[in-house]
């Protein structure tokens, strides 16, 4: 695998590149980690087995995290590195946009900020546990809490808080739960039936059906938060990022 560090109008970036492997197909991948921690590098051996699965290259954007840059600043950053893309001729119609937890969150974050600049939209987006609702109203009373082993009401709130700062948490720009969905691209979300984020799932999987837009919900049972990270001893994790392969040629054919 070949990796490049760069920068896109001084935001850090990652591209992999898997040279027997790759294709015309670009994966914007924003890592997770509530939009406070996380980083390429602790995100790099995912986004690689992802990129392999699809057979594309991987950019990963290094954002600005909270509680020293707040929202808006992640969302500026991905932004930027999206328009980069295109100024480079990377036609939309060959491009992703990927995420786990925040940074799947951000990804539809992103596709409404792409479409309301009138950009070309990417040909779609996937996202791997995303958080939805920095409200947190629906997490805090998901059914399943007492069987999610790594998010709990008090934390989430912890990162909310701080990513959201002043912001009303509930605008679509934090919290896609609530956006207008009109205009955007196919999605694939992937959710683990013991999370706490997977009732918010489920209801913007309903409202997007409801809008028209192809959303593909797998929940997948028993699984935890991210649980794709465990590739090397899960077979449920290998199996999701195969899922993953194959949207992602199906929706960018070469």
């Amino acid at each position: 695998m070949q990796i490049d560090y760069t920068k896109v109008d001084d935001v850090p970036v990652v591209w992999l590149n898997h040279k027997t492997h790759c294709s015309s197909r670009v994966i914007l991948y924003l890592h997770g980690g509530g939009y406070l921690i996380g980083s390429t590098r602790t995100h790099i051996e995912l986004a690689s087995r992802i990129a392999r699965a699809c057979k594309a290259q991987v950019v990963m954007a290094e954002y600005r995290l909270a509680p020293e840059y707040p929202y808006p600043a992640a969302l500026e950053d991905v932004f930027a590195v999206y328009k980069h893309l295109l100024r480079e001729r990377i036609s939309a119609k060959k491009i992703v946009i990927a995420g786990d937890s925040a940074g799947g969150g951000l990804s539809l974050a992103l596709l409404q900020h792409i479409r309301d600049h009138k950009l070309d939209v990417p040909a779609g987006a996937v996202c791997l546990s995303p958080w939805l609702d920095l409200s947190c109203s629906m997490s805090s009373l998901a059914k399943t809490l007492h069987r999610d082993p790594l998010i709990t009401p008090e934390r989430i709130r912890y990162f909310a808080r701080h990513y959201a700062g002043a912001s009303d948490r509930t605008q679509p720009r934090l919290s896609p739960l609530f956006a207008e969905l009109k205009g955007l691209p196919p999605i694939l979300i992937q959710v683990g039936g013991d999370e706490v984020l997977l009732p918010e799932c489920e209801l913007f999987q309903a409202r997007a059906e409801s809008e028209g837009i192809q959303v593909e919900l797998q929940v997948w049972p028993e699984m935890f938060h991210v649980w794709q990270f465990a590739f090397r001893w899960l077979p449920e994790a290998r199996r999701a990022v195969s899922q993953i392969g194959y949207f992602v040629r199906q929706i960018v054919p070469v």
